[in-house]
């Protein structure tokens, strides 16, 4: 009887853990929603490239950096559901380019958990720096308190991102010992 509940047990676990794996595919349609993401930020890059080129000769010069930092915000807004799309199937889903030797990319692999989170913050603090400066473009119409404010968020992702590479170096330190 034991033996037989031993065996159940077993089935049990293996299926389980089956199941488990396979689950990770419901992690597909929110990477697919992200490719779709993708395509929306690069449609209001190009309605803001299109809008703009033809206004730059009577364009001020203030504008016309709003209008290129606005360029550079959605580049990076892009660069993160890249990186979210592409560490966030690697780590959860499966490998990506499974073939050749010479068509995965490099880089590919390296996207782990640790690197991610500081990729990502470096870019999140990197937007809220390029809206700080949209904010000083446009100083006389933004209040003292929500340029503070702006400020206070950007030094905060600053900090919480310095914080998470000194617990990351700390984690592997502990690891090698």
């Amino acid at each position: 009887m034991s033996e037989d509940l031993s065996r159940l047990e077993e089935r049990i676990r293996r299926n389980l853990g089956r199941v488990m794996v396979a689950a990770r595919w419901i992690m597909a349609p929110l990477y697919i929603g992200l490719l779709a993401g993708l395509v929306l930020v690069v449609a209001k890059f190009v309605q803001v490239l299109v809008r703009s080129v033809p206004q730059l000769p009577t364009q001020t010069s203030n504008e016309t950096i709003y209008a290129v930092l606005t360029l550079v915000d959605l580049t990076l807004v892009a660069n993160l559901v890249v990186i979210v799309i592409f560490a966030g199937w690697e780590n959860f889903v499966g490998r990506l380019l499974e073939g050749p030797t010479g068509e995965r990319p490099a880089w590919l692999g390296g996207l782990d958990f640790s690197a991610v989170k500081l990729k990502l913050l470096g870019s999140i603090a990197t937007v809220a720096a390029i809206l700080i400066l949209e904010t000083f473009l446009h100083i006389t119409e933004v209040s003292q308190a929500q340029t503070m404010l702006q400020i206070a968020i950007l030094i905060a992702i600053g900090v919480v991102g310095v914080l998470m590479a000194v617990m990351d170096r700390i984690g592997s330190n502990h690891g090698e010992k």
